[in-house]
């Protein structure tokens, strides 16, 4: 990925050059092939040439990015970064360019390629980001320097940032617990966890791992009873 946005002056250009030429070669696209197919085929392709270009736009636009998520939130990380990777590479604008990336990044993490979703965040300018595109920053570098051995306590800095932002996302919570957990505040922990779901139904994704981390937290308390407990309820959850 090159460098990240707004960094300097020649980037923003470039990337406003991309866009507007993405916009440019699609628009030139919904015109040329349905004047071919009309030549060739009369109305009938002029028609269904325009149907297909509809159709395409439709899915790019609406239909790609609630497939992502929906995968992403049913744990299928690798059709949810596929998706987003489309997103990203057809995106006319540099916010929905920038939400796929930071999308992407996250369904890295999930699965376990750490080194991946670091890269992708360390292209970002966090400066330069607005406040929702920075809370998932904050907590995916918090959770990347979690998965990583890094300093804990440089984590839990990360993911407090997000919290003043946002504290309402239940997703930056349990990542605010696992640093919790991770600098030896297990209280503090269990009471963000049992929090978590205080604005309703959690995805079965992100309750067994609030249910993991509750017997993470346990297990360090010494009650090895509750631990038990909430890991038989995440593996229920994940099945």
């Amino acid at each position: 990925m090159q460098a990240a946005p707004g960094r300097d002056i020649g980037y923003a250009r470039r990337v406003a050059a991309r866009h507007l030429g993405r916009i440019v070669g699609w628009g030139a696209a919904c015109v040329v092939v349905p004047a071919v197919l009309g030549s060739a085929l009369g109305r009938s392709g002029l028609a269904t040439g325009a149907g297909s270009a509809v159709l395409v736009t439709l899915v790019l636009v609406l239909w790609l990015p609630r497939a992502a998520h929906a995968a992403f939130d049913a744990a299928r990380y690798g059709d949810a970064a596929r998706r987003y990777r489309v997103i990203a590479a057809t995106a006319f604008t540099a916010a929905r360019e920038r939400a796929a990336l930071l999308s992407r990044a996250g369904c890295d993490l999930a699965a376990g390629r750490h080194a991946a979703a670091g890269r992708i965040l360390e292209a970002f300018d966090g400066d330069a980001l607005d406040a929702a595109e920075r809370v998932t920053w904050l907590n995916n570098r918090a959770c990347v320097a979690l998965e990583t051995g890094a300093e804990p306590h440089a984590a839990l800095a990360l993911v407090d940032a997000a919290v003043a932002l946002r504290p309402d996302v239940p997703a930056v919570q349990h990542t605010r617990a696992a640093a919790l957990i991770a600098v030896g505040r297990y209280d503090d922990a269990i009471g963000v966890l049992e929090a978590m779901r205080a604005g309703g139904e959690l995805s079965p994704a992100l309750e067994a791992l609030r249910c993991r981390e509750l017997a993470r937290a346990w297990e360090q308390k010494g009650q090895l009873d509750y631990a038990a407990d909430y890991r038989a309820r995440a593996r229920l959850v994940a099945r």
